[in-house]
């Protein structure tokens, strides 16, 4: 499913391509659509520190090296640059100079398809952070790079990655990223966003706790421990459906009132108001 595109700045996205047909993430807001040189040097000098440029091409890319002196600005460098085709290994310290951070410069970058690029760089920061946009699995150090949507990168041993309970083993060789950010596939292996950066991530994983913490103080949570400790089922309360109360339980509607929690208060054996206590 799509990603909701939040965007806020002016010039959030720039996509280099030139010589390419107009895409439509042109008639999004934000987002800047470059296809030819002239286009390039003026956008970089109306950037931001927030701006993300996406070179698709190495021509492009040496355009934007070419115009470095309107990256290199008073206000500091762009946010970021990722090149889907990588870039002259020459012309990578330069690059380096204009842009606080990048991705894609290693030959064998796989990146999330096109479409889902473009949504997870258009999302809200704090959604985008938690998603994967780029990847790079190093054989001869046995470590997978990866690159979030903030642009951070993050580098974690191949060790890590398990083999599932059903035996299926990671193939690093085959790494792709896909469901806008959420998977990483290494072969028919897949691992969550989640999973990987709870591990790896001492910060994602403080506010992961911090979040399940406040779901288990919720009506949904106490209703689900207190079901759980009375042997019954999800089915077990009368004209209320299983998929009623699993809604409650998971919080996806609002606390119960009425006849409706006077109902599964009774069902429970407790008063209406004990129930989160629990």
């Amino acid at each position: 499913m799509a990603m909701r595109k939040a965007v806020r700045s002016q010039e959030r996205l720039v996509i280099l391509a030139l010589g390419q047909p107009p895409s439509s993430r042109a008639k999004v807001r934000g987002v800047v659509y470059c296809r030819a040189n002239s286009q390039i040097a003026e956008t970089l000098r109306r950037s931001s520190a927030l701006t993300c440029c996406v070179s698709m091409k190495q021509s492009a890319t040496d355009e934007v090296l070419r115009n470095a002196h309107a990256c290199q600005r008073h206000r500091g460098m762009t946010f970021g640059l990722i090149t889907i085709e990588p870039p002259r290994p020459s012309s990578v310290p330069g690059l380096a100079s204009c842009f606080r951070r990048m991705a894609g410069t290693a030959p064998n970058t796989k990146f999330l398809p096109m479409e889902e690029l473009f949504d997870v760089l258009t999302a809200p920061a704090k959604e985008a952070s938690n998603l994967f946009i780029a990847g790079v699995a190093d054989m001869e150090t046995r470590t997978l790079a990866l690159t979030r949507g903030n642009m951070q990168t993050i580098t974690v041993p191949f060790s890590m990655f398990r083999i599932s309970g059903t035996g299926v083993k990671p193939d690093f060789s085959r790494l792709a990223l896909t469901d806008y950010g959420h998977t990483v596939c290494l072969g028919k292996y897949e691992a969550s966003s989640d999973a990987i950066l709870y591990e790896a991530d001492p910060e994602f994983r403080r506010k992961a706790r911090k979040k399940l913490l406040a779901e288990e103080q919720t009506f949904g949570a106490s209703l689900r421990r207190l079901r759980i400790q009375k042997g019954l089922g999800r089915s077990d309360f009368g004209s209320l459906s299983p998929k009623t109360i699993a809604r409650l339980e998971r919080s996806e509607v609002e606390k119960p009132r009425g006849r409706t929690l006077r109902m599964i208060a009774d069902r429970l054996g407790v008063e209406p108001e004990e129930i989160e206590s629990f």
